[in-house]
């Protein structure tokens, strides 16, 4: 680490100095406990200069009037429903990829090949991580009665497997 110099300090003490005067027009009066803060002139631009901390903005927030349509649009929510739910239509792929099934399948591609990449031998070893996947040789897509199978299964390193034609890739080549 650097060391600064008594007289680069003095600088950088100034230059603060400088900065936070009151002068300048970038302190404010908090609305709801009259404390005076600084804002930075981007804060400022944006419009947050009526509160002193989050504390004082969550004050206000409940001492405010609400609608009458906004209240009524809360009672309606449903508190674990998320703006961008779309009522439970998670796509059948990504139900069957985070099942149990599928997890066991890939531990025992990875425990009958040795977590050792197939193509070209790579492996984890201590301070050498080697990212290992589990890779259908007969499509996912297509091949639903052996998506399960373990003879369809081989263990491939992320490098290896970009390489490999995969969904899409293998669809439009048969069609």
């Amino acid at each position: 680490m650097k060391k600064l110099t008594e007289e680069h300090k003095n600088k950088i003490s100034e230059s603060h100095k400088k900065r936070t005067d009151i002068d300048t027009g970038n302190y404010f009066y908090c609305l709801i406990c009259g404390k005076q803060f600084w804002r930075k002139p981007y804060d400022i631009k944006k419009g947050d200069n009526k509160f002193c901390s989050r504390e004082c903005y969550f004050i206000w927030q409940r001492g405010r009037p609400r609608s009458e349509e906004f209240k009524e649009k809360c009672r309606n929510k449903k508190p674990w429903q998320n703006g961008n739910w779309k009522g439970g239509i998670t796509p059948e792929n990504k139900k069957i990829r985070a099942s149990k099934e599928f997890s066991e399948w890939r531990k025992s591609v990875f425990e009958r090949d040795n977590w050792t990449c197939q193509k070209c031998g790579a492996r984890s070893k201590k301070n050498n991580y080697v990212r290992i996947e589990a890779h259908h040789i007969k499509p996912f897509a297509t091949h639903v009665d052996l998506r399960f199978d373990v003879s369809n299964g081989l263990t491939l390193c992320k490098k290896c497997h970009s390489k490999e034609p995969k969904g899409r890739e293998i669809c439009q080549n048969t069609n």
